[in-house]
């Protein structure tokens, strides 16, 4: 056998595209763990910005889920403001301060005014314990039949107008003068690594039966 058959015989054959058979270099082998690092980097970055995203768009659901029910329930009380079929003295608006709502209405229809039907009504925002209270038939001043209306508010603000849309800036002097009510609710709430997130809702109330 000659030398030039015997080194042929131990000579690695081509593959199918010629290239020898042959292991990963230790460079090849750096160079595929760092693109997998950096892959699996940005898969872990829009993972954790997509759990953050979801968190935020819950809690800012869930907030202004709470703030609108709770708007819902002032427009549906405040709407019926100075509700005086029999007109019997004392019924509208009685408080009425940037903080602070308090209205008569007479929705049993009897000329007088109870606290079985919800016929007087304080809203009234604690800046202290950020939270909007409703307190059902204030006759005394602290009031003993009040409870947490909406927690977590950060600014609440009344604004009463009068028959022009004219924003008054006395409205305790002259309540009779009092057609609309406004209301700005900024309510404040966690929403995980993003921190505290905040929404604003406003809306005005027409009072249709003060004035009358």
């Amino acid at each position: 056998m000659s030398r030039q058959s015997i080194f042929s015989s131990i000579t690695p054959s081509p593959d199918s595209r010629g290239i020898g058979a042959r292991g990963f270099t230790l460079v090849e082998l750096m160079v595929a763990l760092g693109v997998g690092a950096i892959v699996l980097t940005v898969i872990y970055s829009a993972y954790g910005g997509l759990t953050r995203s979801y968190t935020t768009q819950n809690a800012a659901a869930d907030m202004q889920q709470v703030m609108r029910a709770g708007i819902d329930f002032m427009v549906e009380d405040i709407i019926r403001a100075g509700l005086n079929p029999n007109e019997a003295p004392g019924f509208g608006i009685a408080v009425a301060n940037s903080t602070t709502i308090r209205f008569l209405a007479d929705r049993n229809m009897n000329g007088t005014a109870n606290d079985t039907d919800f016929e007087e009504i304080t809203y009234r925002y604690i800046p202290a314990d950020n939270r909007l209270e409703q307190c059902v038939y204030e006759t005394v001043d602290p009031p003993g039949d009040c409870e947490d209306f909406i927690d977590d508010v950060t600014d609440l603000t009344f604004t009463y107008l009068d028959e022009d849309g004219t924003v008054m800036a006395n409205p305790t002097a002259n309540l009779s003068d009092i057609r609309s009510v406004g209301i700005s609710l900024t309510v404040q709430k966690p929403a995980g690594r993003d921190g505290m997130i905040s929404r604003t809702y406003s809306t005005r109330i027409r009072c249709r039966n003060l004035g009358i």
